[in-house]
């Protein structure tokens, strides 16, 4: 008999709600329960609070951007892999992808494919 696996605890920030709808549910099917916020600072404040093995969030969004985020949780001395989201590749977003480690970058429009790419990279020690 196989035990059932916990799941894992993810964070999604985006300011879209069908995004993170979707996100949601394709992250379940990696084994993740996610909460969903709309903006930076609440993905700010849920970090502070609680330990997630992951976070997802969109790079643009209202109050702080998804690189903030990634910035204020290192210097929290926080490795939670990171994936940042973007329907565009911003400098500021692949500067803060190659310095770091266990972060990876999503280019929106994505499949379920390339989002569990994603998650793997961020989640090994692999750069970007």
């Amino acid at each position: 008999m196989v035990a059932d696996r916990t799941p894992l605890k993810c964070l999604v920030a985006d300011d879209e709600p069908q995004i993170g709808s979707l996100l949601r549910d394709a992250l379940a099917q990696l084994g993740y329960v996610a909460d969903v916020v709309g903006d930076g600072d609440t993905a700010s404040r849920k970090l502070a609070e609680q330990e997630y093995s992951l976070l997802v969030s969109d790079v643009m969004m209202p109050v702080k951007t998804g690189v903030e985020i990634v910035r204020e949780l290192r210097a929290r001395g926080r490795e939670t892999p990171v994936v940042l989201m973007s329907s565009f590749l911003s400098d500021e977003a692949l500067a803060a992808c190659s310095k770091l480690e266990h972060i990876a970058f999503l280019q929106k429009p994505f499949s379920l494919a390339d989002l569990k790419q994603a998650v793997e990279r961020a989640t090994s020690s692999i750069r970007c």
